[in-house]
């Protein structure tokens, strides 16, 4: 039995479920297995300082259409198409038939992927961002709670994920951010949204095949209370490669490094001694030092207790969702 709702109607799929394009960790191998499991597959198009440049975008589409027949979508951090829009254009030029954005206004963007026929997803971090995607003309809005590992919002997933449902009723609506497991699916299900977006839950899928193995053990580890939101690592990138990718509100989930938990609550001191900090944390994070390399993963990670393939995790978080629904349906009234 599956679940069927809007998103699965609109966007060809089995499952209400949709690959979070997590950069290089949402690669081939790991959006096929989604795709071939039923869910969304995603890749991470935009960021050529992760390599992801126009040859990996193209070759990322045609080994994704070597491995899978399914519908499967190509993510971007919206801030940073300007620096090479040759890739969107790749994406657009190739019909990937899903393309999402993430975080800064993707007003410019929307309805050129729309004009190639794609279906756009927008995920946002505030209640005015939501705003912006839906007078974009964004076909899903993804709400993005402070539950969600990596970059996310600092509002809650429930009432965030609620305001946004009732405010735009006609707009196909997905939750971001904890949901690992069937009961969060059913819950955000249950509320109204159409489906779920899920980074963490995959992290540890055995087709993760460009998640570190200590990133891994940390997740299968964690009891969902071992990260930390701060902007302690934002601050230091920015000041040490002048730019910043991400809008006010939005900072990092992710296991607590030494530099962060040293500075964490001591960021108006930070900014004022970045002369004498920024040159260690630029070594440390250009050479990938442990100590530099933020393990991000979301709350929801106690959830993630084995490795197993994607299709078997869409599978269990599927059935657990149905049974819940079902039954939540056993406790209405008879009439």
């Amino acid at each position: 039995m599956v679940l069927c709702t809007r998103l699965t109607e609109r966007l060809g799929i089995e499952h209400p479920m949709v690959l979070a394009p997590m950069g290089l960790w949402s690669e081939v191998s790991l959006a096929a297995a989604v795709s071939n499991g039923g869910g969304l597959g995603t890749f991470g198009a935009a960021g050529r300082l992760m390599g992801l440049s126009e040859q990996y975008v193209r070759d990322t589409i045609a080994a994704l259409r070597d491995r899978t027949d399914k519908p499967f979508g190509a993510g971007f951090i919206t801030a940073l198409i300007a620096e090479n829009p040759a890739n969107l254009d790749i994406v657009l030029e190739a019909g990937v038939p899903v393309v999402l954005f993430s975080f800064h206004d993707p007003s410019p963007y929307v309805p050129l992927a729309k004009e190639a026929g794609a279906t756009t997803i927008c995920q946002v971090q505030s209640f005015a961002a939501a705003q912006v995607a839906v007078d974009a003309g964004a076909d899903v809005i993804a709400v993005q709670g402070n539950e969600a590992g990596g970059h996310t919002s600092g509002l809650n997933l429930v009432p965030f994920l609620t305001r946004v449902l009732d405010a735009f009723p006609d707009v196909l609506v997905i939750a971001s951010g904890g949901v690992t497991n069937g009961r969060a699916l059913a819950a955000v299900l249950a509320a109204g949204a159409d489906g779920a977006w899920m980074g963490t839950a995959f992290l540890a899928a055995t087709e993760a095949a460009a998640v570190h193995s200590a990133h891994v053990e940390a997740i299968l580890g964690s009891d969902g209370t071992d990260t930390i939101y701060s902007e302690v690592f934002d601050i230091l990138l920015e000041a040490s490669y002048r730019g910043n990718n991400f809008p006010a509100g939005v900072a990092l989930r992710s296991r607590p490094l030494p530099f962060i938990a040293q500075w964490h609550g001591r960021e108006a001191e930070l900014r004022e001694r970045l002369e004498e900090v920024v040159p260690a944390f630029k070594a440390g994070f250009r050479t990938g030092a442990p100590d530099f390399s933020p393990l991000m993963y979301g709350q929801g990670a106690r959830s993630v207790e084995r490795q197993q393939p994607a299709e078997r995790i869409i599978a269990d978080i599927s059935d657990a969702a149905e049974r819940r629904l079902r039954d939540l349906e056993r406790m209405l009234p008879r009439t």
